[in-house]
């Protein structure tokens, strides 16, 4: 089917993407929460994530000491263009040698603090796969396969950094036990659902709210025991001879101060029907509340759907927003895609199996500009496209939604935003424009 108002409808739902994005950069989230601070005491900097480059040099635009300016360290997935602090290339979403040795030299810079020093650690998405530093006995290699895992376990976020926090020897507020007594403040970019500190990065200078038996469950559960040395480690952590994470009250935590100056929950389910709205020129139109999303891709891709299609009798312009994010469990035999991608073409298969003549867009992406492992950051899809059914079934079922949205058109490819605020969805509907047209194929 088509319709007049398509482009319309695609450049509201991008202008949607762009002003999250916009909002959410680490250049204007940290213009602000710098200005509100006094940097002047500050004696060292350590940025860590996707948007690490673009909250280092906020800081270093700020009046900070001259200490600061000489100690510092930027673990990013990009060289970068900073000339101020030294810059370790690190893998994301999987470790590599540079995540291994900016856990080092971060781990160096914070044993080197004392009880004068004020450390401003800024953290963004995708500082977990980026600033690794495994718990001995286990080995870089170990934690490489462990992560890789973990990745396509199909176990959600919090779990997987529950894990992570287990197993590392900086995370789950290890860095901070090595910066005491130093001060810290931390600022975050946050990519997790209810900005839980514990989860952002893995909470290098948070605590550890999981009990210890309650990630052996999970790694029991997500099959992770055929790992002989990861049955090693947890005997000892059991019987004392491994050092578990930071807990609640320990004194490391005591001189730090914390600000989420950017997350998915305030820009998208809080600020983005205006903006799509006034991108659209949609004078009148009817919200729906959306569910965060969260669970498995797909599942979450028919679901939307179905909230949707419960509305089909409506005689308005309908608009629905969500963020957070989805997973998806590989199978051994699978093609190539991103759980945005997977929940967009999921939605659109729901949509096109039902009987309805009305027009329908949605808009499933990353913040980041990238989902999983291609160059897309997710799909846009649309009721005017041709759709087949089988081949979005088969794309699905074998997690190879790229190429077929790259066949039909469907990738969303803004490119590289700078800023990692997780997964966000933008649905248009309007049953009042049905006009009896040939329906999807």
């Amino acid at each position: 089917m088509v319709w007049d108002d398509r482009n319309t409808w695609q450049g509201a739902a991008k202008a949607a993407y762009e002003a999250v994005v916009t909002a959410g950069h680490p250049h204007n989230a940290m213009a602000s929460a710098l200005a509100e601070m006094d940097v002047s005491d500050v004696t060292a900097v350590l940025a860590v994530g996707k948007a690490a480059h673009g909250m280092a040099s906020e800081a270093a635009k700020a009046e900070l000491s001259s200490p600061a300016r000489q100690k510092g360290l930027i673990i990013a997935p990009d060289a970068g263009h900073n000339a101020i602090w030294p810059v370790v290339v690190a893998g994301h979403p999987v470790p590599d040698q540079g995540s291994y040795d900016g856990g080092i030299a971060a781990a160096n810079l914070a044993s080197s603090l004392g009880q004068d020093d004020h450390l401003l650690f800024l953290l963004s998405g995708g500082a977990s796969a980026m600033m690794i530093l495994p718990q001995p006995p286990l080995t870089l290699e170990q934690k490489m396969i462990l992560n890789e895992r973990l990745l396509s376990s199909g176990a959600d976020i919090h779990e997987i950094n529950a894990i992570r926090r287990l197993v590392s020897g900086i995370k789950g507020g290890r860095l901070a036990a090595m910066a005491a007594p130093a001060r810290i403040t931390q600022m975050i970019i946050s990519d997790v659902e209810d900005d839980a500190l514990a989860a952002i990065g893995s909470g290098p200078a948070a605590a550890d709210p999981m009990p210890i038996s309650q990630v052996i469950d999970s790694i029991n559960r997500l099959g992770l025991t055929d790992l002989p040395w990861l049955q090693t480690y947890l005997e000892g952590l059991q019987n004392g001879q491994v050092m578990p994470p930071v807990r609640q009250g320990d004194a490391c935590l005591n001189k730090i101060s914390t600000k989420i100056v950017a997350s998915n929950r305030r820009l998208v389910q809080d600020n983005l029907l205006p903006v799509i709205a006034k991108a659209g020129g949609f004078p009148n139109f009817l919200p729906i509340s959306l569910p965060r999303l969260s669970g498995d891709a797909a599942e979450m891709g028919r679901y939307l759907a179905e909230i949707i299609l419960n509305h089909n009798q409506a005689e308005a312009l309908i608009l629905g927003v969500s963020g957070g994010e989805t997973t998806v469990t590989l199978g051994r035999d699978h093609g190539k895609g991103g759980r945005s991608q997977e929940l967009a073409v999921s939605f659109a298969l729901r949509m096109a199996n039902a009987d309805i003549d009305f027009p329908w867009l949605i808009l499933a992406a990353g913040t980041d500009g990238r989902d999983g492992p291609t160059n897309a950051a997710g799909a846009m899809l649309d009721s005017s496209m041709p759709l087949d059914s089988d081949a979005m079934a088969r794309a699905v079922r074998r997690h190879d939604c790229w190429t077929y949205l790259n066949q039909v058109g469907g990738l969303f490819l803004p490119g590289a935003s700078g800023t990692n605020l997780a997964d966000m969805v933008v649905i248009l509907i309007d049953p009042s424009q049905r006009h009896g047209s040939e329906s999807l194929r």
